[in-house]
């Protein structure tokens, strides 16, 4: 074979190669979805949590479409492999009052409607938040009503195990609410550590995690102190595992923390209003999510109705207010960034619908997109990648 015929065959070949490879980079890309679950306080009994695919890069949301049989969950969480989604609820106790649990459900891989395959007591009343560690072998669970907060190993199969901690947060405080709310509880990033904020007491407590046992300790220094008033409700971690945030629903505030993911050190930087300068209304922080690429957070106002967008120094990780804009309806209680940072889904409880946000990832800025997707009064919002079966 002569060198020009053998060059033009090696040069042929690698265009094949390269063809074949990009055919199954887009395989793989067709192959990989995007779903979101959504917890709600429907009247209507068997609504709890709806499903639906998502296409982030149009910024679309399918059919919704009820699942789980369940009523009025107010939190969910989402197994990391997708495989299993949790629920707070009520459930019967022996004799037969109301009183906390959770339930779980495995995921049917194709369609992502989901089958209840365990449930049991919350370890306290008015559980209001919970969450997998990232290996997913164990599960932490806040209690409002008992001011609990509490932990458990998941099984392989995605079941329970029993309680291994139940802790009761104790104390007195200044805030409007004067006594313990443990109002929801994070794991760290690397998985060694819990994060739990208590409303009433204006304090983020933390907590060792040993996720095989699925139990919790007091860290060595328990808790840190917020300004009085701010109220906590909700804490994120910088993709980092740097920083953490809270947003504050009683002072409307959201406070950054500096955090060390090996000893669990956490220490306040500073504080935030999530609100417009000129507002002078009644409103209460809700949900916080921070932005894949690190340098942007948002917070959800009810009252004034606004999602706050936050810059932040991934040096630092001090905030800076950059602007508050219409979150496109009322009571905005949950928000949801997808995994590309392209689509923000705000849950607007009060009218009933779900508004859909294209993200700047260079400014943080929000534009609206399409009409609200109705759905009966959501509270929380859950996206999970999956691979579609071949």
């Amino acid at each position: 074979m002569s060198y020009g015929v053998s060059r033009m065959f090696g040069i042929a070949l690698l265009l094949l190669t390269l063809s074949l490879v990009a055919n199954d980079l887009l395989a793989d890309d067709d192959a990989n979805g995007l779903r979101i679950y959504v917890a709600t306080y429907s009247p209507v009994d068997g609504e709890g949590i709806f499903v639906a695919d998502v296409n982030a890069k149009q910024g679309t949301i399918g059919p919704l479409r009820a699942t789980g049989q369940l009523k009025s969950p107010a939190a969910l969480a989402v197994h990391p492999t997708g495989q299993y989604v949790y629920a707070t609820m009520l459930i019967t106790d022996s004799q037969g009052a109301a009183v906390g649990g959770i339930a779980a459900f495995a995921v049917d891989r194709k369609t992502g409607e989901l089958t209840e395959i365990d449930r049991r007591p919350s370890a306290g009343t008015g559980p209001c938040y919970l969450a997998c560690d990232p290996r997913g072998i164990s599960l932490v669970v806040a209690n409002c009503g008992t001011a609990t907060v509490a932990a458990l190993s998941i099984g392989p199969d995605g079941r329970f195990d029993e309680f291994s901690s139940v802790i009761q947060h104790t104390g007195e405080s200044k805030n409007s609410e004067g006594k313990p709310q443990a109002h929801s509880i994070v794991v760290s990033p690397g998985g060694k550590f819990a994060l739990a904020a208590d409303l009433g007491l204006d304090r983020l407590f933390i907590y060792k995690l040993n996720a095989e046992k699925g139990a919790l300790t007091p860290h060595d220094h328990p808790s840190c102190l917020l300004e009085q008033g701010a109220g906590p409700r909700h804490i994120v971690f910088h993709p980092t595992g740097k920083f953490a945030f809270a947003i504050g629903e009683l002072g409307n505030t959201i406070t950054a923390c500096t955090f060390d993911d090996e000893t669990g050190d956490l220490r306040v930087l500073h504080e935030v209003s999530t609100l417009s300068n000129d507002y002078r209304g009644e409103s209460y922080a809700a949900d916080i999510q921070v932005h894949p690429n690190g340098k942007f957070l948002y917070g959800s106002n009810r009252g004034e109705d606004t999602l706050a967008i936050c810059a932040i120094d991934d040096q630092t990780g001090r905030i800076k207010s950059l602007s508050q804009v219409s979150c496109g309806g009322k009571f905005p209680r949950a928000i949801a960034i997808d995994p590309s940072g392209r689509l923000l889904i705000m849950a607007n409880q009060k009218s009933d619908h779900l508004m859909l946000f294209r993200i700047d990832p260079a400014t943080g800025k929000l534009n609206q997109i399409g009409a609200p997707v109705t759905i009966p009064q959501p509270v929380a919002v859950r996206l999970c990648t999956y691979r579609s079966p071949k």
